[in-house]
């Protein structure tokens, strides 16, 4: 059985690619807002929307097709909790950055 916050990441990861964001823009917390706030029962219908399943969808057919779903290269808040308080700490110097 695929536990709830998988299948929250697995639909931002979806949303994500839909609406082609990047991990910094402000969309993002609404992204990951509006996930949060669906009752399980939605969540589960709109994962089996998007992943093109029969509604309610066996564990085992959305256990299988999550698992193909990919997540940005950033795990999703696993390490705040939440997408809003990550960083970006591995960013290239900006050229008044660079010394020379």
């Amino acid at each position: 059985m695929t536990d709830r916050s998988t299948k929250e990441r697995k639909l931002m990861a979806l949303m994500i690619s839909d609406l082609e964001l990047d991990l910094v823009q402000p969309q993002m917390i609404e992204v990951e807002e509006e996930v949060r706030a669906l009752p399980d029962e939605e969540l589960d219908r709109t994962l089996a929307s998007r992943l093109d399943l029969p509604y309610p969808a066996d564990e085992q057919a959305m256990g299988q097709a999550l698992s193909r779903v990919e997540e940005p290269e950033l795990a999703l808040g696993a390490e705040t909790g939440s997408v809003s308080g990550t960083t970006d700490t591995g960013h290239e110097p900006r050229p008044e950055e660079q010394e020379g």
